[in-house]
């Protein structure tokens, strides 16, 4: 069947009516601000984000700042001192937690021992003096750092005995010569000497205790070497019995 061509379809033109006009460009309108809106919003977000970042960065740099400042100024702190307590309480505790090994603990303590009479001497020679408090203070912290100094030699002794020598040998090195520096300190400040020498006789106790075990643990390794290092020697067992019952008998004085 043809199609039949004289058929004329009529195509309505498509026109929007006024108020359809206003909603539409209402609508486009809105759209628009909420895009620009949403924009704005996003640049601000991320403007805060790094403005907070350089903000916490700051705010972290200065406590380092200021805290690494404290710490290095607490170094030169005596006793009576502001800052003593955070170098006492705050940078050698962390020294110490670095001390891993027993090696490392006892060279830490050695150290600690040769800080407190450093301070002594300071305090003698240009400081504020020596009151009681200061003195007794002195005494037990220097027996406390030279204990522990003892202790972890001879753990480390049971298992490295030529090392804990040498450790030892360095303790007892550096009680002597803070020895002799107050010793000449004390000759100098006659209205502190009574003050010094109660410092200066613990000073003395601990490094002739000190000397003693060098010269025991010295025999032990001499024992071991003669007996092919087989640890059944008599002699070398006899040793070590008397070494230990030695840094035994330090640390009870002590506590005492």
């Amino acid at each position: 069947m043809m199609p039949n061509f004289n058929h004329h379809i009529h195509i309505q033109e498509a026109v929007l009516t006024r108020e359809e006009k206003a909603i539409l460009r209402v609508r486009l309108r809105t759209h628009m601000r909420e895009e620009q809106s949403f924009s704005a919003s996003a640049q601000f977000s991320l403007a805060s984000f790094f403005y907070s970042l350089r903000v916490v960065a700051l705010g972290f740099a200065s406590v380092v700042f200021v805290t690494g400042g404290i710490s290095y100024a607490a170094e030169r702190a005596l006793p009576g001192d502001m800052l003593y307590t955070v170098k006492i309480e705050v940078n050698e505790r962390l020294r110490g937690w670095t001390a891993i090994s027993q090696e490392a603990q006892a060279e830490w303590s050695i150290a600690q021992t040769g800080r407190r009479l450093e301070e002594v001497e300071r305090l003698v020679v240009g400081g504020s003096g020596l009151d009681d408090a200061t003195r007794d203070q002195m005494v037990s912290q220097v027996e406390k750092s030279a204990n522990e100094a003892g202790k972890a030699i001879a753990e480390l002794k049971t298992e490295r005995i030529e090392v804990a020598a040498g450790t030892n040998s360095r303790l007892e090195s550096s009680l002597r010569i803070h020895e002799r520096a107050l010793m000449q300190v004390a000759e100098e400040r006659e209205d502190l000497s009574s003050q010094i020498h109660v410092i200066l006789e613990t000073v003395r106790r601990k490094a002739a205790s000190v000397s003693e075990i060098r010269q025991e643990i010295e025999k032990e390794i001499d024992a071991k070497d003669s007996s092919g290092s087989d640890g059944k020697d008599i002699e070398a067992t006899t040793t070590d019995i008397s070494v230990d019952k030695k840094l035994q008998e330090s640390a009870t004085t002590t506590a005492l």
